[in-house]
Parts: structure tokens; C-alpha cells; sequence
């Protein structure tokens, strides 16, 4: 079995939380994790555009920076970049032989897809000598493989209800889960929460080392409502970034507008209630909803924002239901989402294929003289950017460089 047969065969393990499996086989790697500072990233939305921004500003003031962050869009290196860049294939596979040895050690460990590539780019920072790593929390924090990095600061971005069925059935339970990832005396800077009981959980854990960080977002500064915290980050650093620009790559601002002609096209990644209702509330002009989502545990609950605005707004002419093929679990059928839209007398088109989806949504936007939303499912743009990258022969590791 080659190595990467090894690694997909890691997805059929799902979620395991806890912190043992990993923190044997780094141990037994050396511990490269322990070589370099981490920031420690935890929350519900935002993590990865705070990331980004934040290993932008890192590479800018002269670190070589590490990024880790997941799900990834269309290969499994990306979670992995250095100063902004996705590793090598042959790097990836190198490390990844490493860790697959280090796991088949007695007693056998099977880490999980995500613990497997987590312990990669543990490696790969420590091959690469970076300076300072920027890691994203993969689920929750307490026992997420995360935690064991050596983080001098952790940051906490929105806290709303995703995951439930792993981090609880309340915002209280999955606030407590995600403030975990916590370390005594370390600083904790977390965006100014509105929920009581969540605030409350987070002062618990986290005590004198939490300084809350005012949030304001709106439509028109989503992306940049976290610049002002990375230059509060930069300074407590001691960084000089000269050049913070950076993309991440399918879900910032004009990336991909231009994939269909005549058509301006927005990606989102929103795929729970919060997301999906502040992205939606965005929209200022007629725009087709191309849709396609992962199985939820509460799908009706999570489809409320999106039945909502578009039941109600006359700036959705159309919505075009699809199926995203990439992702660790399978698709929300159209069938199951149109048995819901049934229910409002809501006009829409189904196609499972979402390559077909895209083309039929785009030319239903430009008949219509509209603009095209995709969203519902990161693995829905990761399939439209693999498609676009083959479509227009771009250069993929270009396409996926964040700065």
C-alpha cells in the first residue's frame, strides 16, 4: 500500500478526539512540534482568514512562518504551507512516510486523517526551520491534536453552534470546549462574545490571561474586521510586517469572481446557521444561490437562515441545489433539499453533479442579469476550484499560495 492509499484510508476512522494518540507518535518523531512558537487558533467561523492574515504578517516582519490549517480545498498539502505556499508533493509524501513509520512502531497507533496530517506538518515546520507556526484548530480545542503545540498565544474567534454532536448540545458546552485550548499564563485574546453564558464559560477558563478584543463586522468589512487584531498581535510580538496583502485562496474577497463570464461570482465557505446568515444578509443585489451542503445533524436548523432570507428577499431569483462530491462526509441529497424548499413555494433547479450546477447557475445568473453566490459547503468550492484550475489550465500551487 502506497503512502498516500495509507493516508486516504485514514478517512473511513471519522472524528476522534483526544490528545494520546498524537503526543505518542510525535514523541517518538522527537517532538518537532516543541522546536517553535505556535499562535493557537480556536472558534466556529473566521479561524482561517484570521490565520492567514496572521501568518501574512509573520512572514512579512522576516519569520519564515508555518500555516496549518483544514479542511483543505483540492489537495492535502495546502493544510500545510510555508510563508504562505503549499509544501511539495515530494516533501509531503517524504514526511508522511515518517509519520506512518513512527504510528507502525509497537504498540500501533492508527491516527486519524486529520491527526495524520497534523503530525506531518509538525514535521514539516521543523525540516523547514520556521520561526513561528500559526495552527488552527481543527475541531473544538480541549481534544483537539492541536492542543499539544507550543503555543505562546491562543485566540478565539466566534463561538455559535457547529459540531454538536462532538462538543456539545449548547453554546456554553462548545464555548468551554473551544476556550480549552487555554494555557496557564499564557495570553488568551478572544472576540468580544454576546451570548452571557458563553462569555461567562470563556472568563472561567481562562481567567486573568483573557483580553477580550472588541469585534465589529459588518458587510463591508467582514475580511477586514481581523486586521486590527493581527497589528495588536504584531506589536505584543514585537513583528514589523511591511506587507500584510495576502488571499485565501476560495474564500476572500473577489477570489474566483471572474470564473463565469459576464457573471460576477462570489465563493463562501458559510456552512452553519451563523455563517450562512451573515453571508446571506450581505447580498445588496439579484443574485442566483448555487447550493450544496454536507449532512448535518440538524439539517432543518441549519437551513433555517437560507430558507429564511431567500423566502422573504427578492434578491434570489433562483437557487440551483447540488451535491458536493470532496468532503469526509456525504452530501445533503438535493432530494432532501428540496423537500424542504417545497415547504416555502421556493423557485429552484437541482443537479447533482456540481460541475453541471455551476454552469447551469451561471448561465441562469447572466440571463438574469445577476450576480452568483456559491455556498453552503467549503468542499463545494474546492470542487468548483479544481474544475476552474483544469478549465483554464492555471497554475494549481499558484492558485493556493496565500502570500
Amino acid at each position: 500500500m502506497s503512502e498516500r492509499d495509507w493516508l486516504d484510508e485514514r478517512l473511513s476512522m471519522g472524528v476522534k478526539l483526544g490528545l494520546d494518540n498524537c503526543r505518542e507518535i510525535l514523541s517518538r518523531m522527537g517532538d518537532p512540534h516543541l522546536e517553535f512558537p505556535s499562535i493557537h487558533v480556536a472558534g466556529t467561523n473566521g479561524k482561517g482568514s484570521l490565520c492567514v492574515k496572521l501568518s501574512a504578517a509573520s512572514s512579512s516582519s522576516g519569520n519564515i512562518t508555518g500555516l496549518f490549517t483544514s479542511p483543505h480545498l483540492v489537495t492535502v498539502e495546502e493544510r500545510i504551507r510555508i510563508d504562505g505556499r503549499p509544501v511539495s508533493p515530494v516533501l509531503f509524501d517524504d514526511l508522511l512516510e515518517m509519520v506512518r513509520q513512527a504510528s507502525e512502531e509497537r504498540p500501533a497507533i492508527s491516527p486519524t486523517y486529520f491527526e495524520t496530517t497534523f503530525l506531518v506538518a509538525m514535521l514539516a515546520f521543523s525540516i523547514s526551520g520556521v520561526d513561528r507556526a500559526i495552527i488552527e484548530t481543527g475541531m473544538g480545542g480541549r481534544l483537539d491534536a492541536t492542543r499539544l503545540v507550543d503555543a505562546d498565544l491562543c485566540m478565539l474567534t466566534t463561538i455559535s453552534m457547529d459540531h454538536s454532536e462532538f462538543l456539545g448540545s449548547t453554546l456554553e458546552e462548545i464555548a468551554t470546549e473551544k476556550a480549552a485550548i487555554h494555557r496557564p499564563g499564557i495570553k488568551m485574546i478572544a472576540l468580544q462574545q454576546t451570548d452571557p453564558g458563553v462569555i461567562e464559560a470563556i472568563e472561567e477558563i481562562a481567567g486573568e490571561d483573557l483580553l477580550w478584543w472588541p469585534y465589529i463586522q459588518t458587510s463591508s468589512n467582514k475580511w477586514e474586521s481581523y486586521d486590527s487584531l493581527v497589528e495588536a498581535v504584531s506589536a505584543f510580538l514585537g513583528w514589523k510586517p511591511r506587507n500584510t496583502e495576502c488571499v485565501w485562496p476560495g474564500r476572500s474577497p473577489n477570489f474566483g469572481e471572474d470564473w463565469v463570464e459576464g457573471v460576477t461570482t462570489r465563493l463562501s465557505a458559510a456552512h452553519n446557521a451563523e455563517s450562512l446568515e451573515s453571508d446571506l444578509n450581505e447580498i445588496e443585489v439579484p443574485t442566483v444561490v448555487l447550493f450544496g451542503m454536507s449532512k448535518k445533524a440538524d439539517l432543518r436548523k441549519s437551513l433555517d437562515p437560507l430558507v429564511a432570507e431567500i423566502s422573504m428577499d427578492h434578491f434570489f431569483p433562483k437557487v440551483v441545489f447540488t451535491e458536493p462530491i470532496s468532503g469526509r462526509n456525504p452530501a445533503v441529497t438535493v432530494e432532501e433539499l428540496s423537500e424542504i424548499m417545497e415547504d416555502y413555494g421556493i423557485g429552484y433547479e437541482v443537479e447533482k453533479d456540481p460541475l453541471k450546477a455551476f454552469e447551469i447557475a451561471g448561465s441562469i445568473a447572466r440571463e438574469l442579469d445577476a450576480n452568483l453566490l456559491v455556498i453552503g459547503s467549503v468542499y463545494l468550492v474546492g470542487d468548483l476550484l479544481k474544475y476552474v484550475v483544469e478549465r483554464d489550465e492555471l497554475n494549481l500551487w499558484e492558485v493556493l499560495t496565500a502570500h
